[in-house]
């Protein structure tokens, strides 16, 4: 992994001695929902043994598997499936349900079920959010209708607390599988614990090379210089009135990496009326919509471009493209975008940052999940908040509480 700050064009010098101090607190083992900085060191192998036995037989099981959850329960799994090119051939088609409350989405799903051999899993940690409580509800209820409750028990998992909540309650009752979200990992850092390894194997990745990757920047202190001068760059850029980070990328498959981008990031820093709006651009799709407000409108934002070096795939151009694409690659198309990009962006003074890997595979999916979910939490201490709460959505929730309750 290779991290260059030089084009944030920002002096963050006077942050970097805080920032190493909140890098060591978060390694200190004194601070809660930290289990996540040294999980993939610590992660127990009989367990790993134990999510890859389970994903084995879930393959054996379906065709098709569906994954109830939302926001970190759900996007850190798709997002590492997504960058990975989706199910390997003969694994389970994995799709995921529980992040909307759309009717028609759930009918789908449903008419899927009732052609195809299912397994379901739901993902939640407290058991009590409403969005993935009511497709679980709704899908455990069909799967019992379709299999009977000998079978349908056989064919239901449930990722949740280790003590509590009644989603274990639900496990211990009906003799569901389960794996256990360790109690000081919230949401948006538990993509590297059951909550994500499990659905990732079943798709046919392999999760202990996802956990290497991560564990591989646990101890490289140039790694450590990167984190430290990226998180200094992002709070000193906010400090000068930066108040949008867009990240960016040109590759399709990372699309819902973005996403889970947007949420950790979003979570973590966006309280107290601080933090840096996470927005996602795909390129070059969206040079076609956004280029333009880039390249010359208001300059509210700095960006930060996740590079990979290597693409898994390409594709020669026939000759019916012309001159001068004919016989050349469609990554090699894409390189020149890419390097374009980043020269005119350069020329317009825009704060550009470079995250880069060498490709999407396991080990460099899980050394991304590792890096970003480090500098979203140092980013957040040096702004002076607390990376793991999200207090300001409990504000909904209340008042769509209310609601329901007058219907």
């Amino acid at each position: 992994m290779r991290i260059n700050t030089d084009d944030y064009i920002v002096d963050k010098s006077h942050l970097l001695e805080e920032a190493k101090d909140c890098y060591h607190r978060l390694n200190s083992e004194s601070m809660e929902y930290t289990g996540w900085v040294d999980y993939p060191a610590g992660i127990d192998r009989e367990l790993v043994d134990d999510i890859i036995a389970t994903a084995e037989h879930i393959k054996s099981q379906c065709s098709l598997f569906i994954v109830v959850g939302i926001g970190g329960s759900y996007l850190g799994a798709k997002a590492v499936i997504d960058a990975l090119n989706g199910s390997m051939h003969g694994c389970p088609d994995i799709q995921f349900a529980g992040y909307s409350m759309s009717a028609a989405y759930q009918e789908k799903l449903i008419r899927r079920m009732n052609s195809e051999s299912t397994c379901l899993c739901v993902v939640s940690k407290s058991g009590r959010t409403v969005e993935p409580m009511l497709s679980y509800a709704i899908l455990k209820d069909r799967m019992f209708a379709k299999y009977g409750i000998k079978e349908a028990r056989r064919r239901i998992y449930v990722i949740t607390d280790e003590t509590k909540g009644d989603l274990r309650i639900d496990a211990f009752e009906n003799q569901f599988k389960s794996f256990n979200i360790p109690t000081d990992i919230g949401g948006r850092y538990s993509v590297l614990t059951p909550a994500g390894l499990l659905p990732i194997a079943v798709a046919g990745h392999n999760i202990i090379n996802l956990l290497d990757g991560a564990k591989s920047l646990m101890d490289d202190r140039l790694w450590e210089e990167g984190l430290l001068d990226y998180a200094s760059s992002r709070v000193a850029l906010q400090k000068a009135g930066k108040c949008v980070e867009v990240f960016e990328y040109f590759e399709a498959n990372l699309t819902v990496f973005g996403d889970w981008l947007q949420q950790l990031f979003g979570e973590s820093e966006g309280k107290e009326g601080k933090g840096a709006f996470p927005a996602c651009l795909c390129f070059s799709r969206d040079l076609h919509s956004m280029g333009q407000f880039l390249q010359q409108g208001n300059q509210i934002f700095y960006e930060t471009i996740i590079r990979i070096k290597e693409s898994a795939f390409d594709l020669e151009i026939p000759w019916q493209a012309g001159y001068p694409y004919a016989g050349k690659t469609i990554e090699q198309i894409n390189e020149c975008s890419e390097s374009g990009v980043i020269a005119a962006h350069r020329k317009a003074g825009i704060p550009l940052g470079i995250i880069e890997v060498d490709k999407l595979d396991e080990y460099c999916v899980g050394q991304l999940i590792y890096f970003f979910e480090m500098s979203a939490a140092v980013s957040a201490f040096l702004l002076g908040l607390n990376p793991f709460d999200q207090p300001g959505v409990e504000f909904y929730k209340q008042e769509m509480k209310d609601l329901v309750l007058k219907l």
